[in-house]
């Protein structure tokens, strides 16, 4: 996955080049962010870190990420 592949479908399907202006000057970096899952436990580590320190969650608020075996159904809750 990368930016520059998403960015005609996000462009498709109403996303403003406006709004993905508005994303990066909010401290969000497409690049890195659409980068995908080489090590899905860590990404989703990244993905609950970034979740529980961003200034407008509560620090009150449980956030947990899970993979799901798509075989199974099986959560597999990473910590």
């Amino acid at each position: 996955m990368s930016y520059d592949h998403f960015h005609h479908e996000m462009i498709a399907r109403g996303v403003t080049d406006e709004t993905l202006d508005t994303i990066r000057k909010c401290g969000i970096n497409l690049d890195h962010w659409l980068e995908g899952f080489k090590d899905t436990p860590e990404s989703v580590r990244k993905i609950v870190e970034t979740i529980k320190t961003h200034p407008l969650v509560p620090k009150e608020i449980v956030v947990r990420g899970f993979i799901i075996d798509s075989e199974t159904g099986e959560l597999e809750e990473i910590r």
